[in-house]
């Protein structure tokens, strides 16, 4: 009898499935071939970017969670950790959309760093304001600010530059659309921030956000989804626009979620990507800040993991490996 119960149990075991999933160690792939474009010189490179996967198993049987549990390089994940209260096939959608933001975030922070403008926007649009901030008092949530202090201002970064160009107690003119009315204008006294600049307490976005490229530009990101193949695409498409290479000939992974404004934010599953990156042989890999010590833990000895915060850094920390053209990339004529 306990045997025949044993065998049932076991039985039951194989098919049941837990509320975990597993992440462990993917694909890593070289992007040189995917990233393309048209009607424009380009410059093939010799070294190769990398972006990097994990491989997910949802919903696992005990079986599976045991294995994860005993395999040092695989994570056991509850469903609620990995996906909060959003449904799975939601999960799902906003992964795939991620990654069609990210390709465009990709295009837009190359084209930009080179000097093309392909950001467009009709304003800074209002999210919120700071309780007791001088935008509180004159600003509501969906305003949209389309010049500060006279100037015109189409993106949330234009705006943000040009309030930290003014000093603190500095009354600040704002033209604003609330509304489908015309722009009206406000003022506001600038407080002084944690940098000493000029101070509002607003948050913004870019109102009507769209991306005007210069040429066609063709990423194809296959089945993979989610936003960390961003800084991968970036900086391929660089290397790619660009006379020499960015890598100096070196094999390097990239992974983080790279922002417009060139930012680049963490992302999961490090540990196990820094170890699919180790296997396909990369001598480099950049992660962001707040990934270092995960991925630097899973690196072994012969692959050097770099922190960055923002695109910048990236091409700084490339800048220092032999034969990198990173810190002298010219600008294409036409830059507009």
């Amino acid at each position: 009898m306990p045997v025949a119960l044993l065998a049932i149990a076991a039985i039951v075991a194989a098919f049941i499935r837990l509320p975990y999933d597993t992440i462990g160690p993917g694909t890593s792939r070289q992007v040189n071939d995917l990233v393309l474009v048209h009607d424009v010189r380009s410059f093939p490179p010799q070294g190769q970017v990398m972006y990097t996967t994990v491989s997910v198993r949802e919903r696992v049987t005990p079986y599976e969670a045991l294995i994860g549990w005993l395999d040092p390089n695989t994570a056991v994940e509850s469903e609620k950790s990995v996906r909060g209260p959003v449904p799975p096939k939601q999960f799902e959608q906003l992964n795939v959309q991620e990654m069609a933001d990210s390709k465009k975030v990709a295009e837009a922070v190359a084209l930009e760093h080179l000097g093309y403008h392909v950001v467009q926007g009709t304003g800074a649009a209002v999210r919120t304001t700071s309780p007791g901030s001088p935008a509180a008092a004159v600003l509501r949530p969906n305003d949209v600010i389309v010049a500060v202090g006279g100037t015109p201002v189409s993106t949330k970064e234009q705006a943000a530059d040009a309030i930290k160009n003014h000093r603190p107690g500095e009354r600040l003119r704002l033209s604003i659309v609330r509304g489908a009315s015309t722009p009206t204008t406000v003022e506001a006294t600038l407080a002084s921030g944690p940098d000493g600049k000029g101070y509002l307490g607003v948050y913004l976005d870019t109102a009507g956000l769209a991306f005007k490229l210069p040429f066609q530009i063709d990423i194809d990101s296959g089945s993979v989804v989610g936003p960390s193949a961003g800084l991968a695409y970036a900086l391929e498409l660089l290397d790619l626009l660009t006379p020499g290479e960015l890598t100096g000939g070196a094999k390097v992974a990239a992974t983080g979620d790279l922002n417009l404004d060139g930012s680049v934010g963490a992302i999961g599953g490090v540990y196990q990507k820094a170890v699919t990156v180790r296997r396909a042989g990369a001598t480099v890999f950049l992660v962001p800040k707040d990934n270092y010590a995960e991925a630097k833990a899973s690196a072994g000895s012969h692959l050097k993991v770099y922190a960055i915060s923002s695109f910048d850094d990236a091409l700084r920390v490339l800048g220092s490996l032999q034969g990198s053209n990173a810190l002298a990339l010219p600008r294409p004529a036409g830059g507009s």
